[in-house]
C-alpha cells in the first residue's frame, strides 16, 4: 500500500514537473520567437501520438517489403533494421537534423578536410564527402561494431574514396574504455547517461594521437556527436586545435552534464580563442519544426549566461570558430538574411548535388 502511494506521488510529481517545464519553454518561445512559432510547437506536441502511429505503420510496410536502403541526400544508405534512432528517421524522412544539415552544407567547401567523430552509419560523413569533393578528405570515426560495419558498407557502396574510417572511440587518453550502449544507435557514449542499457569495451585514442599519424595539411572542421562526452574529448585535441584551428560543430548538453560542467567546457573554448559562429536548439531540429528555429549568434559570455545553459537546460547545436578567421558581423548578417528552404530531403539533395558536382566514387577505409 505504502509503495503504491509512493509510486503515485512520484508519478504526480513527474507530471507536474513536466507541465512546469513545458510552460516555461512556451513562455520563452513566445518571448523570443513569437506567436507563430509557439503555435507550431503546440501543434507538433499535440499531434505527436498520431504522427508516431502513422510513421510506425509506414516503417512496418517498409519492413514487410524488405526495404533496408534509401536514397538520402544523393547517397544510397542502408540502415539498421531494428534501430529506433537515426535509422528509423532516415527510413521515414530521408533526412536527419535538417537545419544542421543545411548549415553544414553552407559551411563546407571543396578541398576541405573534415574529422567526423561519432560517424554512426555514415549520414554526415557521406554528406561531408559530397561537399569537400575528391580534393578534400573525411576522417570518419566510429567505435560501435554494428555502426562501423554499416558505415563501411555505405561508404563502399557509394564509392567515396575520400572517406577514411577508423573503428575507435576518441577521448582524452589512449587505450581502451567502456562504451555505454543505448537502445538507439546514435546515442551510444563513453559517458553513462539515462538511455544506457549496457556497456562494451572499445579502443580509444586522443584526436591528437590519431591526427599525428595522418600528417594532414589542414583540418577545417571537427564534428562531434558524443552525447555530452565532448567536454572530455577537448582535452585530447589541444595540439590539433593549436596546429589547425578547426571549426568545431558540437552538441551542447547542459541537460545531461549540468550547469557547472557546461560552463567549464565553454570557458575552456573561450580561453582557446573560440567564438560562437551560430547555434540553435537541437531538440527542435526535426521535420517541420526546424523551419521555425531561430539561428542565434551570441557572444561566448552571452551563451554562458543563457538560461538554457544555467537554469532551463536545453540541448543545442553550435558551430564554434577560432579567433578572427571570419568576419563575425558579416556572417551574422548572412544568417539573418537567410530563409529556410523547403523542409524535405529532396531540396537539400538538389543543393548537395549542385554544389558538389560529384558522382559516386570508390572508397578507402582503415580497420
Amino acid at each position: 500500500m505504502g509503495k503504491s502511494i509512493s509510486q503515485t506521488s512520484n508519478s504526480q510529481f513527474s507530471i507536474s514537473a513536466l507541465i512546469r517545464r513545458k510552460w516555461k519553454i512556451g513562455q520563452r518561445l513566445l518571448r523570443d520567437d513569437g506567436v507563430m512559432t509557439l503555435l507550431v510547437e503546440i501543434f507538433c506536441q499535440l499531434t505527436k501520438p498520431a504522427v508516431w502511429l502513422f510513421d510506425s505503420i509506414r516503417l512496418q510496410w517498409y519492413q514487410i517489403r524488405g526495404k533496408k536502403s534509401f536514397i538520402v541526400l544523393g547517397s544510397e544508405m542502408a540502415v539498421l533494421p531494428k534501430d529506433p534512432g537515426i535509422s528509423r528517421e532516415l527510413a521515414l524522412y530521408k533526412i536527419h537534423e535538417p537545419l544542421a544539415t543545411h548549415l553544414l552544407m553552407k559551411t563546407l567547401e571543396p578541398g576541405m578536410n573534415v574529422v567526423d567523430i561519432g560517424g554512426n552509419i555514415g549520414y554526415y560523413a557521406m554528406l561531408e564527402a559530397r561537399m569537400v569533393g575528391v580534393t578534400g578528405q573525411v576522417i570518419a570515426i566510429e567505435p560501435m561494431p554494428k555502426n562501423s560495419e554499416q558505415l563501411c558498407n555505405n561508404v563502399r557502396n557509394n564509392g567515396y574514396r575520400q572517406i577514411q574510417i577508423y573503428k575507435m572511440a576518441i577521448g582524452d587518453r589512449n587505450g581502451t574504455a567502456s562504451m555505454y550502449v543505448s537502445g538507439k544507435s546514435n546515442w551510444h557514449s563513453l559517458r553513462r547517461n539515462p538511455s544506457t542499457v549496457g556497456e562494451i569495451q572499445v579502443p580509444v585514442s586522443t584526436l591528437d594521437s590519431l591526427l599525428s599519424s595522418l600528417d594532414l595539411a589542414s583540418v577545417d572542421l571537427v564534428r562531434m556527436d558524443l552525447e555530452g562526452y565532448e567536454v572530455v574529448v577537448i582535452n585530447g585535441m589541444l595540439q590539433a586545435i593549436e596546429k589547425y584551428s578547426p571549426r568545431l560543430l558540437v552538441e551542447l548538453h547542459p541537460d545531461l552534464l549540468g550547469k557547472e560542467s557546461m560552463l567549464e567546457y565553454l570557458g575552456k573554448l573561450e580561453r582557446l580563442g573560440y567564438n560562437v559562429e551560430w547555434l540553435f536548439e537541437q531538440e527542435r531540429d526535426l521535420p517541420l519544426r526546424w523551419r521555425f528555429l531561430r539561428i542565434e549568434t551570441p557572444t561566448m559570455r552571452e551563451l554562458m549566461r543563457d538560461s538554457r545553459i544555467c537554469t532551463e537546460p536545453r540541448a543545442m547545436t553550435a558551430l564554434f570558430v577560432r579567433g578572427n578567421r571570419r568576419d563575425m558581423a558579416t556572417h551574422e548578417a548572412e544568417h539573418n538574411a537567410w530563409q529556410p528552404a523547403p523542409a524535405d530531403g529532396r531540396s537539400m539533395e538538389t543543393e548537395a548535388l549542385a554544389r558538389s558536382g560529384l558522382s559516386r566514387r570508390a572508397t578507402s577505409s582503415t580497420d
